[in-house]
């Protein structure tokens, strides 16, 4: 006989422990799964930017193992400038202890969590697991990642994205242990449609690239150059994991039916940055308030007005950007203006569409001009994928 619960939560990531906190918090019967045993890591920088901190109702500080004041970017693996900010800007931590973190918060207000739990089949809000086991619910929210079961399930199509590739290298006896203690690091100009990192943590630093699809087969030979340009040991990277960044389409779909897809489920990944936490916690809590409500539907319309308008305002700076990244890296590196503006975007004070605004007239030559590398994007894509 199958159980029944008011939701089911697929996927303990930051979107859905965040959602499965916010639906026991309101005294529904939630249950939360996981097909992977609790703590796990998962490919990720681990990077939580404040304006996602700022998003939980609980403080982050006791997995948080670097705060960041300062980015340091680099030019194409050349010249590099640092700013710093008077207030921090990113907590760093990892995924192992977030999401323990973060399910053991959603644990304490009612949700049942149970990992190692895979799912074996979907049917509208009927869930199979691999033990045999058959939940249903009133609603179900993905929170299964990019492509996830569900998705595949329910037959949507795979969400187009970017690629990466991550290791991390030890802080102890480094020649680059001193340079990374409250900084970010960035490469910009080298990847074609992405750039590189070094987000500092306890014991080590996580290295990593990324950027279109094509350049999937060059992304370990582009990481050790990386590694070996800021003083690691490009060879002696550790626990090297690739992963698929899910980018959404604007007529991607949000649900189906009773069923409401969130974070890297939906594609809510940050094309510009990459950055995917701070959107899946805020779509975890716009599906949880929908279901209170007792409206589903709602849950598409707050997405598509409060989450969209920034994913497409990315889009747009993102294709930009890797048209001529040199200009904005200039730009980056001479405006405190252009500074400001990118700190408290990060901070959660202010928006892409905010930032956009203010350029006033101009805004008419950067939309242009971003339709245009937008829609050679999109050629080079189609003509990849056809190969």
């Amino acid at each position: 006989m199958a159980r029944r619960w008011d939701v089911i939560v697929i996927g303990a990531g930051p979107g859905g422990s965040t959602a499965a906190y916010d639906l026991a918090g309101a005294g529904l019967d939630v249950l939360l799964l996981d097909r992977a045993r609790f703590p796990r890591d998962k490919p990720c920088g681990g990077g939580v930017l404040i304006s996602a901190a700022k998003l939980l109702p609980f403080s982050l500080d006791p997995v948080t193992e670097q705060t960041i004041r300062s980015f340091r970017v680099r030019y194409k693996r050349s010249w590099e400038f640092e700013h710093r900010y008077d207030a921090p800007l990113a907590i760093m931590t990892q995924r192992s202890r977030l999401d323990a973190f973060l399910v053991e918060q959603a644990a304490m207000v009612g949700a049942d969590f149970r990992d190692g739990s895979p799912v074996r089949s979907v049917a509208d809000t009927t869930v199979k697991l691999a033990n045999g086991d058959v939940h249903e619910a009133e609603a179900l929210i993905a929170a299964d990642g990019a492509n996830g079961v569900v998705r595949r399930a329910l037959g949507l199509p795979r969400l187009r994205g970017a690629v990466a590739l991550e290791g991390n290298a030890t802080r102890t006896g480094s020649a680059a242990a001193s340079r990374w203690s409250d900084a970010v690091g960035l490469e910009l100009g080298s990847m074609p449609g992405g750039y590189g990192w070094v987000f500092p943590k306890g014991d080590h630093c996580n290295l990593g690239v990324g950027g279109y699809p094509a350049v999937a087969s060059s992304l370990r030979a582009e990481l050790q150059r990386y590694a070996r340009s800021e003083s690691f040991d490009g060879e002696a990277l550790t626990n090297l994991r690739a992963h698929h960044l899910p980018l959404r389409d604007a007529d991607s779909a949000l649900m189906l039916d009773r069923v409401l897809f969130v974070g890297d489920a939906a594609g809510l990944v940050d094309p510009l940055s990459g950055e995917g936490i701070g959107h899946a916690i805020r779509s975890g809590q716009l599906a949880a308030a929908a279901v209170v409500a007792g409206d589903l539907p709602s849950y598409r319309r707050a997405v598509l007005d409060q989450i969209e308008p920034e994913l497409a305002a990315a889009r747009q700076l993102q294709a930009l950007f890797q048209q001529t990244p040199w200009p904005y890296t200039q730009m980056l590196k001479r405006s405190t203006r252009f500074w400001s503006a990118f700190c408290r975007i990060v901070r959660g004070e202010a928006t892409y569409t905010s930032f956009q605004s203010r350029l006033g007239p101009a805004k008419i030559l950067v939309d242009a001009a971003a339709a245009f590398s937008e829609r050679r994007e999109s050629r080079a894509a189609a003509w990849q994928t056809a190969r």
